[in-house]
């Protein structure tokens, strides 16, 4: 399996959706075909049993299968988390091919695991000069072999056929550089916010450059919602769903300002914006680790998407914050829909679709 192969149907396993993107390149221009996204049932989810979790994921892909219509079986899938293992490092400078042949003993010293435990692959960022001696900066990927093997058993039992194992982080920035308007050498930091992961893909110009999943997401924000009105994880999910938002001082949000009905805006502000500070306070790490690395390289922008970027007022939250422009992400501006395609459910979807839509664009390479 290779992390870095080039088909054109992407999967992605999410900690509560399966979704699933089908493109069909016409000329210089990517065609949606299909799409599909379905909750994974979330009492499956909760189950201790991990062999019945495995089953309702396995039903649930099934049935994005059938219901987005998609027939094709080859498809492109990602691993996140702590199963993944990225590393960007400076090693001797040499072919690529002398590197392939020599890429697990280089490997030892930066994987906190033993290499026979692993699967390897790596990446040529570029060439830099260091102490007078060429280096190669290398993009290191590990992931867990019994990961990969579960993952593997979980997508041939679905009746796939997986061409290409990707990293989340990566098929973000495949997504994001089709829908850049134009070419540009500027930092900029790709968040997706999902529901149990937040991932950080920091690129300067067309290379990436420092990774990071953190675990505050759009769950946590539920969970507080959960406790707040006493309700179940999916009311609490609906609810944040139709009324979430964090509130802005200069919005003049305060309680003479909405009806008592609607005072929940406001308790579903007060105990999610903990959460957004605490989220707040690992981007903050993140940039300044990527920033202390980065030879006074410092992040320009930031690109927001992912299925809480959604809640009301997160992108200006965190503009103010951070002191740059955070923007939301068009996962399809620059694709065109299919006749078969409901143009409102594809506008309703391109926030969750990212990580999809760039596994989608990776092609087998034959």
């Amino acid at each position: 399996m290779s992390f870095f192969s080039k088909t054109i149907v992407g999967l992605d396993i999410g900690s509560s959706t399966v979704k699933i993107v089908q493109l069909k390149q016409e000329a210089n221009q990517w065609k949606l075909v299909s799409m599909g996204i379905v909750e994974i049932p979330k009492e499956s989810l909760e189950a201790k049993n991990p062999e019945s979790q495995r089953l309702s994921i396995v039903e649930t892909i099934k049935r994005v299968f059938n219901e987005s219509g998609v027939k094709t079986k080859k498809v492109v899938t990602s691993l996140s988390g702590d199963s993944v293992i990225i590393r960007y490092v400076k090693l001797p400078f040499m072919t690529e091919e002398e590197l392939r042949g020599s890429i697990a003993r280089e490997a030892e010293q930066y994987i906190p695991l033993n290499i026979d435990q692993v699967v390897l692959d790596f990446q040529i960022l570029g060439e830099t000069q260091e102490d007078g001696q060429r280096k190669l900066d290398v993009l290191l990927v590990a992931a867990k072999v019994d990961v990969v093997d579960q993952h593997l058993l979980m997508l041939k039992s679905a009746g796939l056929s997986p061409m290409v194992i990707d990293i989340d982080a990566f098929a973000l920035q495949n997504a994001y550089e089709i829908n850049r308007v134009e070419p540009s050498e500027e930092t900029v930091a790709l968040i997706n916010m999902g529901a149990s992961l937040t991932t950080i893909n920091i690129i300067e110009g067309n290379n990436t450059r420092f990774t990071r999943d953190i675990p505050v997401a759009g769950n946590d924000f539920t969970k507080e919602i959960q406790k707040e009105f006493n309700l179940k994880f999916s009311e609490a999910e609906e609810l944040k769903k139709s009324h979430g938002a964090i509130s802005m001082e200069e919005d003049d949000f305060s309680l003479s300002t909405v009806s008592h009905k609607d005072d929940r805006v406001l308790r579903m502000s007060d105990v999610m914006t903990p959460v957004l500070n605490k989220l707040l306070g690992e981007i903050r790490r993140s940039f300044d680790y990527y920033e202390t690395q980065a030879r006074k390289k410092t992040v320009e922008r930031v690109i927001l998407l992912g299925g809480s970027a959604r809640l009301k007022n997160v992108n200006r939250f965190l503009a103010n914050k951070l002191g740059i422009p955070v923007e939301h992400f068009g996962a399809f501006r620059n694709v065109e829909a299919s006749k078969n395609i409901d143009s409102e459910r594809m506008a309703e979807n391109e926030f969750h679709m990212g990580v999809c839509l760039g596994l989608a664009l990776r092609q087998v390479e034959s």
